[in-house]
């Protein structure tokens, strides 16, 4: 139910939330901290997007269906555009074509109202453990000796040290990853970098990147890797080493 920290110690899974019924919400979020998860709440689509971009993504969500405004499925969309999150639907909903529709688009699992929070949690933990084992697999990519990303798992590792980075910085540093040594323009990466449901601006692409430099750069001040070419846009370059031959 835990997983480890680059330090060794164990940090809980936080599990997302998401339904307009107030009682299915206070009581799973009641149960789901009893069993020692961290719990993220929200009443509506629009709600629980807000606290992930503020919060960053959970190790799995738990989305009604029929919601007023976004449904589920448009919130599990908007999910995936920014990152792997496993999802577990609950809806009234018993219709063949909407559970079909749902894990063959978007979920891991459905569970049909009324449920037993038992069942649910035996298939959260059956997800969260299927996740983990596919973690165990993935890779740091290199940028040099002193930087390395885990776009996964959304964390940096600058000289030995772990940062985590939001939703929007993993996305920013994974296309500008993709695409080293090219000058990547403000509109390419707004359009990239941002999920379909909110519309990035030049300013704040440019908070980001400066908030990305805090995390990646040794001096942020004096960028060695994600570089501002005037007037063109942002690229992601490897520093040029000193020769240490003599």
């Amino acid at each position: 139910m835990t997983e480890m920290t680059m330090t060794g110690e164990e940090s809980p899974k936080r599990i997302l939330v998401v339904d307009d019924a107030a009682e299915t919400r206070l009581m799973l979020e009641l149960r789901f901290k009893r069993e020692g998860y961290t719990v993220m709440v929200a009443k509506s689509g629009e709600e629980a997007l807000d606290l992930v971009r503020r919060e960053g993504l959970p190790s799995l969500a738990v989305l009604d269906i029929l919601m007023p405004g976004m449904d589920g499925f448009a919130v599990a969309e908007a999910l995936h555009s920014m990152g792997d999150v496993p999802i577990i639907f609950l809806s009234a909903l018993s219709d063949t074509s909407s559970k079909v529709e749902a894990l063959s688009r978007y979920a891991e699992d459905y569970l049909t109202k009324p449920f037993a929070f038992s069942e649910l949690l035996a298939r959260v933990r059956r997800v969260l453990a299927r996740k983990s084992t596919a973690l165990l697999t993935d890779t740091e990519s290199v940028i040099d000796e002193q930087l390395q990303v885990n776009f996964a798992q959304q964390y940096a590792v600058l000289q030995g040290r772990k940062v985590p980075l939001t939703p929007i910085e993993n996305r920013l540093l994974r296309i500008l990853y993709y695409h080293r040594g090219r000058v990547l323009s403000p509109g390419f990466l707004m359009a990239k970098a941002w999920d379909p449901l909110q519309k990035g601006t030049v300013g704040s692409l440019w908070v980001h990147i400066r908030r990305l430099r805090s995390k990646i750069e040794p001096d942020p001040n004096n960028p060695v890797y994600l570089i501002t070419v005037r007037g063109q846009g942002y690229c992601l370059t490897t520093p040029v080493q000193e020769d240490q031959t003599t």
